[in-house]
């Protein structure tokens, strides 16, 4: 059973972060940025000081074995659109030897637990279009594509 604990620990939260961090870099490096523990950290405590962001570490038994980051993100109504009131995972991230056990599921399934448990009707967040992993993976566990974003490059 995977147990979600609330951390304000921008340094673990860092570390944890290196392995996704790479492979994203190995999906986008024109996007993204070499992975530098010291940047993340202070990326990671900046974030962590607001009130809308989440971060929690993924437990099994006594071993971190991945996190989560989410935030709650509300916008009013306007002319255009609805009000929105969801809860929008930033990040997760299962270590590399704990991969492949159904860590990302029990993770997603806390999270969606939070979400009900604090009246959020929907759960939103996004993946690289190249990376078929994580859209097989998020399609398995309910999630349904809401907005396609393309890009010209010139």
């Amino acid at each position: 059973m995977v147990r979600l604990q609330r951390t304000e620990n921008a340094a673990l939260i860092a570390a944890l972060n290196q392995p996704i961090h790479e492979h994203h870099l190995q999906l986008a490096p024109a996007f993204f940025a070499p992975y530098d523990h010291a940047s993340m950290e202070v990326e990671f405590s900046e974030m962590m000081a607001r009130d809308d962001y989440y971060f929690f570490t993924a437990e099994v038994d006594d071993d971190v074995i991945g996190y989560v980051c989410f935030q709650e993100r509300v916008s009013e109504a306007n002319a255009f659109r609805q009000a929105v009131r969801t809860l929008y995972v930033h990040q997760i991230s299962i270590n590399p030897e704990a991969k492949r056990r159904g860590y990302g599921r029990l993770v997603m399934e806390e999270v969606e637990r939070y979400a009900i448990a604090h009246g959020f009707p929907s759960i939103e967040l996004d993946y690289w279009s190249v990376n078929e992993a994580a859209a097989a993976f998020y399609a398995q566990i309910g999630f349904q594509p809401k907005r396609q974003f393309v890009v010209k490059h010139l």
